[in-house]
């Protein structure tokens, strides 16, 4: 299993470096988001213009997002990028990501109003310590690290898990025709989904993008390595902001692809019940009808 995990990566970067023109407008992609994101902390509301301004940021923030996702998803799947498909499926993946924000927020109010049950005790005064006796160690508060394992796992593992499954299975379909197919076949779609979102390939691919695209831009922006000389700071810190950027982009594509190719080698070879129950029509151009 996790031999072929590790060919399913391997085939899928071999498959992103083939296809350079792909990669050049995901990196513009890309960097769009990073500059919307960036105009909206830097823009000062003082004014009307800058109001304006925010709000164009604000708004153009989610749309930059999903038809960054939606993008990734379909040149997998295609080898190429079909802009009405991909604007199309960027408007169902933002509507498959609603119920997941609700839930993330609703997890979030009974962890806290769980923790609060459970206060940390107040700090006492430092003892006065004699010349060569040891420091007392700090005692563990338990339930202050349950929760803090909680939320990590909540957030950073099961959530996105369960988001990227979702997309990929259902975000090139159309959730009008998904819905009508009855209670049954949509629940059993569901569990589907979720059964392959926390199944152990699914989680290893995760893991091993997790660290390309998490763990090692963490290191290299927060974890300091002291040097000499104010310009080799500044040089050292502005490679360090162009390796977070190589690797959240590409760990991040590579990790979002894989599971796309995954997904539609699954669903040629088996249909879903959306598919075999009610015939989904298409248009002109051969996409599946809107949300």
């Amino acid at each position: 299993m996790i031999k072929e995990t590790l060919k399913s990566i391997s085939a899928t970067l071999r498959d992103r470096v083939s296809h350079p023109g792909t990669l050049v407008i995901l990196v513009g992609l890309y960097a769009l988001l990073l500059a919307d994101l960036y105009g909206f902390i830097a823009t000062k509301e003082a004014r009307v213009w800058q109001v304006l301004l925010t709000l164009i940021f604000i708004a153009g923030a989610p749309v930059l997002f999903f038809l960054f996702q939606a993008v990734i998803i379909n040149s997998a799947r295609e080898a190429q990028i079909n802009w009405y498909r991909a604007l199309i499926a960027s408007c169902r993946l933002a509507v498959l990501t609603l119920p997941l924000v609700l839930i993330g927020w609703g997890i979030a109010y009974l962890l806290n109003r769980w923790q609060a049950h459970y206060p940390m005790p107040l700090p006492s005064a430092a003892p006065i310590l004699k010349p060569g006796q040891p420091v007392p160690a700090i005692a563990t508060h338990w339930p202050t690290a349950f929760f803090a394992t909680a939320r990590t796992l909540v957030y950073l593992v099961a959530l996105p898990l369960l988001m990227i499954s979702l997309w990929v299975d259902l975000g090139s379909a159309s959730l009008i025709s998904f819905l009508r197919t009855g209670a049954k076949p949509v629940c059993k779609t569901l569990g589907q989904t979720l059964a392959r979102a926390f199944a152990f390939e699914s989680v290893l691919i995760y893991a091993l993008g997790l660290v390309v695209f998490g763990l090692i831009p963490y290191a290299l922006l927060f974890v300091k390595v002291p040097l000499g000389g104010t310009w080799r700071e500044v040089s050292v810190f502005t490679l360090r902001l162009a390796l977070v950027f190589v690797f959240t982009l590409f760990g991040w594509v590579i990790t979002l692809s894989t599971f796309a190719r995954k997904s539609a080698d699954l669903t040629s070879s088996a249909p879903t019940p959306a598919e075999t129950s009610t015939p989904i029509s298409k248009d002109d151009g051969g996409e599946l009808s809107a949300v």
